[in-house]
Formats: C-alpha cells, sequence, structure tokens
C-alpha cells in the first residue's frame, strides 16, 4: 500500500528546498531526542528543508508507541501543527522514559495525548479511536510507511541524515548549527549559482 501522505513531517517553512535534510528520529533515542533541537535550528536557514521521518528501533517499543501518536496528529492536522508536536514529543522524553519503566502503554499513549493542548483540539475519545486504527488510510499504516522508508533506504541507527536523498554518514546529533553549515555550504552555494 502506498501512503496517503509524504513521509515524514517538514520542521520548517519548506516541504523542499535547494538543500534537502530528511532525518530518521526514534522518539525513544536519546540521541535522537539530542538532534532535534539542531534541526528545528536548521529549518530556519534559508534554501534548506528538514523533514523528521519517525522511525522507532525495535529495541525501542515504547518509540513505536510515540510515533503511533504523533500519526493521529500528522492524518488529522496540518504539518505545521504536527511539527509542533513533534517537538512537544521530544521535549518530554524523561516523561515518557518514566512510564516505559513502568511499562505502562496506557499512561504513555494519556501523556501523548496532553500534549497535543494548545497545539492542537482533538477530544482523547477520539485519539485514542485513531492511536488504536489499524485500517489504511490509518496512522498504523503510515506509520508502516515511515519504517518501509526508512528500511528502503537502508537506515539502521538513529538518529540518520540524509541531504538531497544520500545518507550524511559523518553527520551526528552533536553537530550544531556550524557544523551542518560546513557541510551544507558548497550544496548551497552551487545551488545559488544555478539560478
Amino acid at each position: 500500500r502506498l501512503p496517503y501522505l509524504y513521509v515524514g513531517v517538514p520542521l520548517g517553512k519548506e516541504d523542499f528546498a535547494k538543500v534537502n535534510v530528511e532525518v530518521f528520529l526514534d522518539f525513544f533515542c536519546p540521541f535522537s531526542v539530542k538532534a532535534t533541537p539542531t534541526m528545528v535550528e536548521l529549518a530556519k536557514l534559508d534554501n534548506v528543508a528538514v523533514r523528521v521521518v519517525p522511525y522507532p528501533q525495535p529495541w525501542h517499543w515504547e518509540g513505536g508507541v510515540i510515533a503511533t501518536a504523533f500519526n493521529v496528529v500528522l492524518k488529522n492536522h496540518s504539518s505545521e501543527a504536527a511539527a509542533k508536536y513533534f517537538v512537544a514529543l521530544m521535549k518530554n522524553y524523561p516523561k515518557f522514559k518514566e512510564e516505559g519503566k513502568k511499562m505502562s502503554v496506557g499512561n504513555m499513549v494519556k501523556l501523548a495525548h496532553s500534549l497535543t493542548s494548545g497545539i492542537v483540539e482533538m477530544k482523547e475519545d477520539d485519539f485514542l479511536t485513531e492511536f488504536n486504527d489499524q485500517e489504511s488510510p490509518g496512522v498504523v499504516r503510515q506509520l508502516k510507511n515511515q519504517i518501509k522508508y526508512g528500511r528502503q533506504n537502508g537506515i539502521h541507527e538513529t538518529p540518520t541524515f540524509m541531504v538531497n536523498g544520500t545518507i550524511a554518514g559523518a553527520a551526528s546529533s552533536s553537530w550544531d548549527i556550524p557544523k551542518w553549515k560546513e557541510l551544507l555550504g558548497p550544496l548551497l552555494e552551487a545551488a545559488a549559482k544555478k539560478n
């Protein structure tokens, strides 16, 4: 089945730009959490688009729960709202980690719903119905497509960064904006010469 939405969500003002960075993140990966603020800042640069793709790792069952919750918002609201929700989910990693220690899926889903407040309006019952939807074009189907997209691109670890469709193997969650500018600068210069 083909995805009903383009996989992932743009973090900034542009879906696609002269330089496109896709980042595969696991909501339960501390390195993915660490990379998120930099990706938000990177998306503010001119001619750079950043798209995040949920990619829960099998050893982080909690990441799948959170990614499914993310897809509830992505399916039912704008990309801008989904991007804000993505950041809120990542910022609350410590709370999710605590619930994960208790093996409490129900509490994790309730926490995920509570984070929609101020971003989107969605009743808890509606959120839970969507969360449990197993039918295409449901949120579980979208999560499967996100994972399929990662697998077809050879993604194993999170975070993994792709620049213009190619894995940037040296890129790291520890990189700051100057380091990203160092990598992307030549691409931006080449794109500017084409115009």
